[in-house]
């Protein structure tokens, strides 16, 4: 078994956990004084290697059962709220399930992500199975980014633990202040954006 697969199966059983945990469930008092509630699927999600097979379906299936659940629940509110699956792509471990109320509803319906110019459109049959249920949702593409702080540009190089990868953050910090993707100034210091690859929005019909 190869440390691909070994992870694959920890990360399932990771999720399988926070089901039994009932941490996909909604918070529906920390709803009401934020505002806003996710679940995530996985609070970790620092790996990019490509989801596929039981854990991209595990993934899939998590994000449809928590979508109907929380759905049941705000229809129950009589009022208006925002609900969607986030799926990133390609990463898909960054996924979550996201609800929001009140004045956050607009935030999240028009200000969470930087629209995508790209047209091709989410190509559902590759889920299986699934693809009848992810058939249901309209899907919205967006930029899933990434972001660099001006103190990580600035890190001092002797606390490198190698010159090595000094250069090469170096190399790749100047490449993201020359190209500027997306700059944003808080708290007296930029940050840096990056494209990662995309978002898919989902809601359903």
């Amino acid at each position: 078994m190869n440390k691909k697969t070994i992870h694959s199966k920890k990360i399932i059983k990771q999720i399988n956990k926070s089901i039994s945990d009932s941490e996909h469930k909604l918070n529906i008092d920390f709803l009401k004084k934020e505002k806003y509630y996710n679940y995530e699927i996985e609070e970790w999600y620092g790996e990019e290697f490509g989801i596929k097979g039981e854990l991209r379906k595990k993934i899939i299936e998590t994000l449809l059962k928590t979508y109907f659940e929380w759905k049941n629940e705000l229809d129950k509110l009589n009022k208006e709220y925002y609900l969607a699956i986030w799926l990133y792509n390609p990463r898909m471990l960054k996924s979550e399930i996201v609800c929001a109320i009140d004045e956050k509803v607009n935030y999240y319906e028009n200000e969470s992500f930087l629209a995508s110019n790209k047209n091709s459109e989410f190509e559902l049959n590759q889920f299986g199975l699934l693809s009848n249920e992810l058939q249901k949702f309209t899907w919205d593409r967006k930029i899933d980014l990434d972001s660099v702080h001006e103190w990580e540009i600035n890190f001092p190089k002797e606390q490198y633990e190698s010159e090595k990868q000094y250069n090469k953050d170096q190399k790749f910090y100047n490449k993201l202040i020359r190209e500027k993707f997306h700059v944003v100034e808080k708290d007296n210091e930029k940050i840096y954006f990056h494209p990662k690859g995309d978002v898919w929005i989902g809601k359903l019909k």
